[in-house]
């Protein structure tokens, strides 16, 4: 059973942020939060339902970014015509996150915010370079996804900071993006990102899953990327999906499985 709470329904944004604190905590899809509710992980006082705020809602191609709103599905992402057209890769990844309830109830905003460290989302926006743009009563700010997730279910936001949307840079013409990830149970065991733009000499490695937080590396060319160097400096958690030599042998597999599948591309 879920413990008692007042929920709060602003229909602006300021009026979210006023409701907003220590005790007093943004709710959208809740597919995360409820569960962690019900298993006594938080006793949040109120949830603020934040599923009418215009300004966390819509996709949209803004000069060189696509942005997304907080608030949007992961089946609003796969569905939308530009990231279709951008961001192909990110389409296949949201696709096959979690379940169809998921995919269908779970925002974009609230995959980021939880911080699960097994997240396909995370890994793959983290490869992209993507940021986020956190509004509070100061003002807002813009971090990096990676810089946001700082560690297993902890996100660089302050209690009174609602993250409105996810900025992603759209890729250069000639960009080959892939992500694979292996899972034997209901989180991937591994997630692989890769995304290589051979005109600028620009490709960027991302992994996540087999540790507490992803890991990135940028490289000039994807013929630099060692699958061998790149398993031992990772720091894989034991866990039941495998110990950590298993999960450095599956991130070697898995690095070189998404190389080979950018070269098939090129």
């Amino acid at each position: 059973m879920l413990p008692p709470f007042r929920l709060a329904r602003p229909s602006t944004l300021d009026e979210a942020l006023e409701a907003l604190g220590e005790d007093q905590v943004a709710y959208c899809g809740g597919t995360e939060l409820l569960l962690a509710m019900r298993a006594g992980l938080t006793r949040p006082e109120a949830l603020v339902d934040v599923k009418r705020l215009p300004e966390l809602s819509g996709i949209a191609v803004d000069g060189g970014h696509l942005v997304i709103g907080a608030r949007e599905t992961h089946m609003d992402v796969a569905a939308n015509p530009f990231v279709l057209r951008h961001l192909p890769m990110l389409v296949s990844v949201v696709r096959n996150v979690g379940n169809a309830r998921v995919r269908a109830q779970g925002s974009v905003g609230g995959n980021l915010c939880f911080a699960e460290p097994k997240s396909d989302l995370g890994t793959a926006l983290i490869a992209f370079q993507a940021t986020v743009t956190l509004a509070s009563p100061r003002g807002r700010r813009e971090l990096t996804v990676e810089d946001f997730i700082v560690g297993p279910y902890y996100a660089e936001k302050e209690p009174d900071e609602l993250l409105v949307d996810v900025r992603i840079p759209i890729p250069a013409k000639g960009t080959r993006a892939t992500y694979l990830k292996y899972q034997t149970m209901e989180r991937p065991t591994v997630g692989i990102a890769l995304v290589d733009d051979p005109d600028s000499g620009q490709s960027r490695l991302a992994i996540g899953a087999v540790g507490e937080t992803s890991m990135a590396w940028n490289f000039t060319s994807m013929k630099d990327i060692d699958s061998t160097a790149i398993s031992n400096e990772i720091d894989p958690t034991p866990d039941l999906a495998g110990s950590e030599r298993y999960k450095r042998h599956i991130t070697k597999v898995y690095v070189d499985r998404a190389i080979n599948n950018l070269a098939k591309v090129g």
